[in-house]
């Protein structure tokens, strides 16, 4: 059973104890682009809401939080190294079980972390890399995964990315669209979803501060 103590959940590697960065290189490059402009969209997003709110923010993501914030962000989908090549590379569509390890990218981030031989942040900021990459899934309203957490039992960390990846998977170019969605009716979209994807607090942050997104 995952909870949000990283040190409860896995403890297994991946046999040669490798760097994050090394882990980072193994996934597809069209992912970590979204990992990069996720990193950018949350680092914003946290950034504005330090500015509003700095006790609470400092409070739950801890002192030091600021220093790494962006490069936790950016490594929120680490769990997609373990996704096997022949199904990131598919081109048919997915079977349920291809599409359910897809998914299981977010479980299998603790692993991944949990492999890395030498800590690339400081612990508090450990967890909070731990809470964002295997909970930036749940759903404000209990529907998402892998646990299926609800409210403010998901840790607000993983409330901003949900907001920050959403975004871009949104707006990003998608091949199969006839027409692109502008950043516009993304923050619409999302602010329709408050209280029901979302964390309406962490929405109301991102729709005040949505013009510096599409900046």
């Amino acid at each position: 059973m995952f909870t949000k103590d990283r040190t409860q959940v896995c403890s297994s590697t991946v046999g040669c104890f490798p760097d994050l960065e090394s882990l980072y290189n193994t996934i597809s490059r069209e992912a970590r682009m979204h990992m990069e402009r996720v990193a950018d969209y949350g680092d914003r997003l946290y950034r504005f809401m330090l500015e509003q709110d700095s006790q609470r923010l400092l409070r739950e993501l801890g002192e030091e939080f600021p220093r790494y914030s962006k490069k936790v962000f950016q490594m929120h989908d680490i769990g997609r190294h373990y996704i096997p090549v022949a199904i990131v590379n598919k081109v048919d569509k997915l079977t349920d079980e291809e599409y359910q390890i897809i998914r299981d990218h977010a479980i299998n981030a603790a692993k991944a972390i949990d492999s890395i031989y030498q800590k690339p942040f400081p612990e508090a900021v450990m967890q909070q890399f731990y809470n964002i990459a295997v909970f930036h899934h749940e759903r404000y309203d209990g529907k998402g995964y892998p646990l299926g957490l609800a409210g403010e039992d998901i840790p607000l960390g993983a409330r901003i990315c949900a907001v920050a990846d959403t975004y871009d998977g949104i707006t990003s170019w998608k091949p199969y669209k006839k027409k692109q969605t502008s950043g516009e009716e993304a923050v619409e979209l999302i602010c329709q979803e408050a209280g029901g994807q979302f964390d309406p607090y962490v929405v109301d942050m991102f729709r005040r501060c949505a013009d510096d997104m599409r900046g």
